[in-house]
């Protein structure tokens, strides 16, 4: 059948801004995944650029389903790359229920980042 699009969302984040909420490692816990973290915790020199990237996702994504937090946690919302290191996009909780209760079949998201700013953009698909 057709395929929809469901939402789409988009959003940039301040690397130092996320570099100084990574001193608190509370913010770290309630934001990102273990597995995100482990990936970002991997990055190097690019490791506040990876956080930055991975929360202008979550916030992109949040804002394609148009709901905010409501009812759900950013640990409901895991983005990280595929073997090519495309970034890959898995709910949980909330957001999956959510995402299959609106038809969501995939969520799209790119990723980028310079030294100072994140920039994520997502697209929800879904078919008729």
């Amino acid at each position: 059948g057709l395929i929809l699009i469901l939402g789409i969302g988009t959003d940039v984040a301040d690397v130092k801004r996320i570099n100084k909420a990574l001193e608190n490692p509370r913010f770290i816990d309630r934001v990102y995944t273990a597995a995100e973290q482990s990936y970002c915790e991997g990055r190097g020199s690019q490791r506040g650029q990876s956080y930055a990237a991975r929360f202008s996702g979550k916030e992109a994504i949040l804002k394609a389903f148009g709901t905010g937090l409501r009812g759900g946690s950013l640990l409901d919302i895991e983005i990280l790359p595929d073997t090519l290191g495309c970034p890959q996009v898995r709910l949980t909780g909330c957001f999956e229920q959510l995402a299959a209760a609106r038809g969501v079949g995939k969520v799209w998201i790119s990723l980028s980042h310079t030294r100072e700013y994140a920039t994520a953009q997502c697209v929800m698909e879904g078919t008729e």
